[in-house]
């Protein structure tokens, strides 16, 4: 077989390129302390990596949103905490101001204490955490969630609903609530004397979002509101030849009868109270000309209240000291005032502790899932580690055989290249 010249210069430069460039990779592999320098090098490996790299970066995520979300739920804690503290206060207070050892003059400065505990729930309701975001406000946190009316009267204004609570993942599959709403702490309380009711006016009722109407309920005859503790009514207004009329009837439609058995009805006069079952209504129209008077089969409806806030509560109870007991009668309706408060007050201090366990259970998750995201982690690195990582030892060895190698492919051309024709003549 005939060999040219030429042919044995290229093979000769083929073999040296082959050896420099083996011997340049190993090279920047010690360099690099990589073993896959390029996805060529080991295409099952590169993937591997891919995937695995990306399940730390997931990984590491996890655990910054548990660090974000543990200080939030730490202080929310410490806040249920004071809350517990204030409410148990109230109930003391409470407690106290329905002795007979107490006068009139006793029991104000024991409502003007209670005031002044409710004040500092509107301060914890109002609390800010590090961040300058308010803690019970929901995702509405740049807000505050607690505002104090014309009336004295305290509303939420804050977050409410499906999504009102920021959650963080902490795993793929976990989520953990990083707070609570102000609804759910403060003023949606389970009311549980079964005395309070409230006057609304029913869907489709013609003074529905007119300005200046307003209805107020209040205990009337406080045995009679015993007995009906729990019912509902309906008051009906209809015109009967040009005179509006109204009529009290039960849910199903029927006529109301006073103690005397006669029905509960007659003309309406704006703005006058109307009394059945021991509760009196008032409904509040504008008086304007014409005058705001309701509709032919507007209705108003007079139930249960099934959810009180804490800051109603306490105001009821202080309204109630300031009033003086003078008689039996008064008397005994500042012993049912003290009897309400204290089962709401109560079913304020359950919720505080339905949450303070909550928050702790949501703590103990957090606490829990740092741990396994920690050895995940290690477990992730360690993988990627052996999949990507270089092993010196072998590639030292490596290193140096493959420069052997592109020595003696350096010197045989030396040599080779030598043996040319010319070199003779």
């Amino acid at each position: 077989m005939r060999i040219s010249t030429s042919q044995i210069f290229q093979s000769g430069l083929s073999a040296m390129q082959g050896a420099q460039s083996k011997f340049n990779k190993t090279g920047l592999q010690l360099a690099t302390g990589q073993r896959i320098l390029t996805p060529a090098d080991d295409p099952g490996g590169a993937t591997q990596s891919v995937q695995f790299k990306a399940a730390i970066k997931a990984t590491e995520q996890y655990q910054r949103n548990a660090d974000y979300a543990q200080p939030k739920l730490e202080y929310e804690e410490a806040q249920l905490i004071a809350l517990g503290n204030v409410l148990q206060r109230a109930r003391e207070l409470v407690v106290a101001g329905n002795n007979d050892t107490y006068n009139p003059e006793n029991r104000k400065i024991i409502a003007s204490e209670i005031r002044q505990l409710r004040e500092d729930i509107l301060g914890l309701a109002n609390s800010e955490d590090a961040n300058g975001e308010y803690l019970f406000a929901g995702t509405r946190s740049q807000h505050q969630p607690f505002v104090v009316g014309d009336d004295g009267r305290i509303s939420y204004v804050g977050a409410e609903g499906p999504g009102a609570i920021r959650e963080v993942d902490i795993t793929s599959n976990r989520r953990v609530a990083t707070g609570d709403t102000g609804a759910h702490v403060f003023m949606n309380i389970p009311e549980r004397s079964g005395l309070l009711t409230e006057a609304v006016l029913r869907p489709g009722n013609s003074l529905n979002g007119v300005a200046g109407v307003e209805l107020k309920t209040e205990i009337a005859d406080l045995q009679r509101s015993l007995n009906s503790a729990g019912q509902t009514f309906r008051i009906r207004f209809e015109d009967d030849g040009g005179t509006l009329m109204y009529k009290v009837l039960d849910p199903d439609g029927n006529a109301v009868k006073d103690q005397n058995g006669a029905l509960i009805g007659g003309p309406y006069v704006a703005n006058q109270p109307i009394e059945f079952a021991g509760r009196r209504v008032t409904l509040t129209v504008p008086t304007t000309t014409p005058p705001t008077v309701p509709a032919d089969g507007d209705e108003i409806l007079s139930r249960p209240i099934t959810q009180v806030d804490i800051f109603k509560t306490l105001e009821d109870i202080a309204t109630a000291f300031e009033t003086p007991a003078t008689d039996e009668t008064t008397r005994e309706s500042l012993s049912q005032a003290t009897s309400m408060a204290l089962t709401n007050l109560d079913s304020g201090l359950d919720r505080v502790n339905e949450v303070r366990t909550s928050v702790g259970l949501r703590l103990d998750a957090l606490d829990t899932q740092a741990g396994l995201n920690d050895e995940r982690l290690v477990d992730l690195n360690s993988t990627l580690s052996d999949l990507q990582d270089l092993d010196y030892a072998e590639a030292i060895s490596r290193f140096m055989l493959q420069r052997t190698v592109l020595q003696a492919a350096q010197q045989t051309y030396t040599q080779v290249s030598r043996l040319s024709l010319f070199d003779f003549l």
